[in-house]
């Protein structure tokens, strides 16, 4: 047997491709690496090096590469265009935007899976949530009053399952209120007024606001901030004062996800005061995105206690689904952190499939996807390690699912299915989110 028949299937080794197509890849949990100087001699050297033909360093990376017994996979025959490259880089300008439709990066990723299996090679994806879950929902409640009356009913109606945003500014006898509530998960709604003149005035205050809420024994784990053009700390800052993640309204009523854990992103819908669709609309929405793999952030505010008990009806209804993943803002971005640091490699044995994982996925069980053309597995890897056997696995075709991931899901979340004539639909808007890697650069 050759050396180079015995580098790993994966990862994809990669020869000086654009910064996007990198973090495609890695979004969409193909695993992939920068090609060392020596590919033979590098451990976790994958046997196949996608390349650049219109810039020549890459092309000599990969010549050396091939020459080393690499199979070259050159990215212009998915990209061909240097406009194609550029759609990709505005796209990924803030994260890649999990579960839009982008058609551009589903094709790209499509068409480099079948040219790697077309040089017998095999397409392995970690998934995008933790075994067994094919999707998520989260919910999120902003509380208007700073007077909290309705705070103990609001948090009982959803127990563990939402992220309750309240006023930053709260004094002790407040903060009572939500010390009393210890499970559950709280954020600040930052407004104008919560912000100073300059970067410095805003983090001195805010730092004194946290250390009220520390000493109440609440801790605030993430920030609705209602107008993006707000001077509010860098995503580094707020690390470090504690938040995970921070919603961003910007002025034509978009809102975004921004987390100082990662990239990514997520569909966050804001409900107004219009009418809510029928239920069964809600129904067939929230299936939509299921089927399809697609995560729901969805949010209502104390003003409209209809729509928080509408949350809940349709959060039982998504009890229904069986692998839905109900659970929090907090708990979704920690999730997502520890599968951006998962290294994986496969390997290809006479009788199946060896696969190595590195990093840690803390309390959730990760989960691989083996594809074979439009047909997929979907494995537990309870451990770092897992051999499965080719007649081991079952292959079931997809017809929802795609090897992108959610990163390119092909769902529609920014409205609900069509209503009938005369049927009033609620304002909803799609976040264009970035979810940024613990300890990136701010």
């Amino acid at each position: 047997m050759t050396a180079a028949a015995q580098l790993p299937e994966l990862p994809l080794m990669l020869a000086g491709v654009p910064r996007a197509v990198e973090t495609l890849l890695n979004e969409a949990g193909i695993p992939a690496e920068s090609l060392p100087k020596v590919p033979l001699l590098a451990s976790g050297s994958g046997r196949f090096v996608v390349y650049d033909s219109k810039n020549a360093r890459s092309s000599a990376q990969a010549g050396r590469a091939a020459a080393c017994g690499l199979k070259p996979v050159d990215l212009r025959e998915f990209l061909p265009s240097d406009d194609d490259i550029d759609r990709l880089a505005m796209e990924n300008q803030y994260g890649w935007p999990m579960g839009t439709d982008s058609a551009l990066a589903r094709s790209c990723l499509e068409k480099m899976k079948a040219a790697v299996e077309a040089l017998g090679g095999v397409w392995v994806r970690l998934s995008d949530y933790p075994f067994p879950y094919q999707s998520a929902i989260c919910l999120a409640i902003e509380h208007h009053s700073e007077e909290l009356a309705d705070f103990r009913d609001v948090a009982a109606m959803l127990p563990g399952r939402a992220t309750h945003f309240v006023s930053s500014r709260f004094r002790a006898d407040r903060l009572a209120f939500l010390s009393e509530a210890a499970e559950t998960e709280v954020g600040w709604q930052i407004l104008a007024a919560d912000c100073e003149t300059s970067i410095r005035s805003t983090l001195s205050h805010w730092k004194t606001r946290a250390a009220r809420f520390a000493a109440a024994k609440v801790q605030p784990v993430g920030l609705a901030v209602k107008d993006e053009s707000l001077p509010a700390p860098a995503a580094g800052r707020l690390q470090q004062l504690g938040f995970s993640f921070s919603c961003l309204e910007s002025a034509e009523r978009a809102c975004r996800v921004e987390s100082s854990l990662q990239k990514g992103a997520a569909a966050w819908t804001r409900f107004s005061m219009r009418p809510l669709p029928p239920r069964e609309m809600f129904v067939e929405w929230v299936g939509g995105h299921y089927q399809s793999g697609c995560p729901l952030f969805l949010a209502a505010t104390t003003g409209r206690l209809d729509l928080i008990q509408e949350l809940v009806r349709l959060s039982s209804d998504a009890g229904r689904c069986s692998l839905m993943w109900q659970t929090s803002f907090r708990e979704f971005s920690r999730w997502w952190a520890l599968r951006r640091q998962t290294r994986l490699a496969v390997f290809r044995t006479d009788t199946g499939h060896a696969l190595f994982a590195s990093g840690d996925s803390g309390r959730w069980p990760r989960a691989v996807e083996i594809w074979r053309g439009s047909h997929v597995a979907v494995l537990p890897m309870r451990q770092n390690d897992l051999v499965v056997p080719d007649e081991g696995l079952v292959y079931l075709h997809s017809t929802r699912l795609n090897p992108a991931g959610c990163t390119s899901a092909g769902v529609d979340q920014s409205t609900f299915p069509a209503p009938s004539p005369g049927q009033a639909l609620c304002e909803t808007s799609l976040n264009r989110s970035r979810l940024r890697r613990k300890g990136s650069p701010e």
